[in-house]
């Protein structure tokens, strides 16, 4: 029989005791430029998780990967254990160097502001400093735990995807760190996400003068026009799958007849990956038929997340949460959101995710991104009872 009191005391003790060196944390991770593939950031952030990771005496590895950086991997694992956790958060950004000194970190009331400080930072030290919490009382429970921070989830994560197929097999369940929900002034949990297409489509016309010569050219432009055209019929309203193009450039000065275009776009909100089919066929269909004769139209596309799928296998880790939420005495909902994180690859997997377990936010992916530092403390509080309530 768990000792609840005990759990939510040590989950109390633990929130408070840390507090100050998550913020002090975040503050350090703020002041690093850290865009996907910026390796030299990366390396700053992979030696000061290594020196916490050491202490708390997981087995610490580094996964190198050229062009991207370091994805980090760190395990505790008790002598016996009677299955496997995921705990994952990314430590990448959407910022090019040189932002961070621009724009420093600060705190302004009960908000600290900070580059990538919400997505992913705060996800970092609050599953970090949730399990020191119950590390520090005996309490972690009676399982593997295994930390999974990737550095290119701000581009779908095309590699830590291939590290997450290899180390999270046969995992029980997998908590994923991202951002704060809340609905109706309750704690959102999320279980579901849709998945997006990105791609390119490019045309090859015949360039022409467009005073002397204009019947001679292939517009690509022309094409590309119907092109886009023929992409927005595919939306569909009713599942919420939207098809939308940008940017766009062809064409070199206007007095020529353009000779090749190119554009860019993205399908959002996949609701299923069974839809993913469909999608596929819509974007790959632009190559088989040709309203401008002499252009020639080529279509490229990949997975920028899947489907994170709605049902029973993510309510499974949803219900998890529950009587932590019922031990701290707060309101929790299940949730149905349209943003992609790498949640969707762990649900993939088979394994039953929950996401946004991190801080409250706002402003994700501008210069004004921002954290609430009350709620680094009571996510921390809630997660350390989760850990210490399972069994």
């Amino acid at each position: 029989m768990k000792d609840y009191n005990k759990i939510l005391n040590a989950a109390q003790i633990g929130s408070e005791k840390y507090f100050e060196e998550q913020i002090k944390y975040l503050e350090l991770f703020s002041k690093i430029d850290c865009g996907t593939g910026n390796e030299e950031g990366n390396a700053k952030i992979t030696d000061i998780l290594k020196n916490i990771f050491e202490q708390m005496g997981a087995d610490f590895k580094v996964h190198y990967q050229k062009g991207i950086g370091n994805h980090i991997t760190a395990k505790i694992t008790p002598k016996t254990h009677n299955g496997k956790i995921i705990l994952n958060a990314h430590i990448d950004t959407v910022f090019d160097k040189g932002f961070t000194a621009k724009h420093p970190f600060k705190i302004q009331g009960d908000w600290a502001y900070g580059l990538g400080i919400a997505d992913c930072k705060s996800g970092v030290v609050i599953s970090i400093f949730a399990v020191k919490a119950m590390q520090d009382a005996g309490l972690l429970p009676n399982k593997e735990i295994e930390f999974i921070f990737n550095c290119d989830e701000e581009i779908g994560s095309q590699s830590g995807s291939q590290l997450y197929a290899k180390e999270a097999k046969n995992a029980d369940y997998a908590f994923v760190f991202e951002g704060a929900e809340k609905e109706n002034g309750k704690h959102g949990f999320v279980t579901a996400r849709r998945g997006v297409i990105l791609g390119s489509i490019d045309i090859e016309g015949k360039e022409a003068h467009a005073g002397c010569a204009y019947l001679e050219g292939k517009s690509a432009i022309l094409e590309m026009a119907h092109k886009i055209i023929e992409f927005y019929n595919f939306n569909d309203y009713n599942k919420e799958i939207y098809y939308n193009v940008a940017p766009i450039s062809g064409g070199r000065p206007n007095g020529i007849v353009a000779g090749s275009a190119h554009a860019e776009f993205c399908v959002a909100g996949i609701p299923l990956n069974s839809d993913f089919e469909e999608v596929e066929k819509n974007i790959m269909s632009l190559e088989n038929s040709v309203t401008v004769e002499g252009c020639s139209v080529k279509v490229q596309y990949r997975t920028l997340f899947p489907a994170m799928e709605k049902g029973e296998q993510n309510s499974k880790a949803f219900a998890l949460l529950k009587k932590p939420a019922e031990i701290m005495g707060i309101d929790i909902n299940e949730l149905y959101v349209p943003g992609a994180t790498d949640g969707a690859y762990f649900s993939s997997l088979g394994i039953p995710t929950v996401d946004a377990l991190s801080a409250e936010f706002k402003d994700i992916h501008t210069v004004n991104e921002c954290v609430n530092m009350p709620s680094i403390k009571e996510r921390t509080k809630f997660f350390a009872i989760v850990l210490g309530c399972m069994d």
